[in-house]
């Protein structure tokens, strides 16, 4: 799956479902196990990328991970019946993509508090 989804051959459905959901459940469940804890993610982001060791390691092979996602799920997005599916998904991506960078700019360029 992941070579076809790599060529832009696999069906867009596949990409989107099979690796994109899993992943973005994955992080939603950090964000509302902070939130229930009392912690702004940002926040935790902020403390465990700069203080804790190998996290900033970590943090960077998630966001490869996503962009990765990112960037099969768009090559993919044509294979689809129909085409506003694929206008709709490119949408959600760039969306999706421009609010991953704004937190990350905001994460690595935080002042300490």
């Amino acid at each position: 799956m992941l070579r076809k989804a790599w060529r832009g051959e696999e069906r867009f459905w596949k990409v989107w479902w099979l690796l994109g959901v899993p992943i973005h459940l994955a992080w939603w469940f950090v964000y509302l196990d902070l939130w229930a804890s009392g912690i702004a993610p940002e926040t935790f982001l902020l403390m465990t990328v700069w203080f804790w060791p190998g996290m900033l390691g970590l943090f960077a092979a998630c966001s490869a991970l996503y962009l990765l996602w990112c960037m099969l799920a768009w090559r993919c997005s044509g294979n689809v019946k129909h085409r506003v599916w694929t206008v709709l998904a490119r949408v959600l991506i760039g969306v999706g993509l421009g609010s991953f960078l704004t937190e990350c700019a905001l994460i690595l360029t935080a002042p300490f508090a």
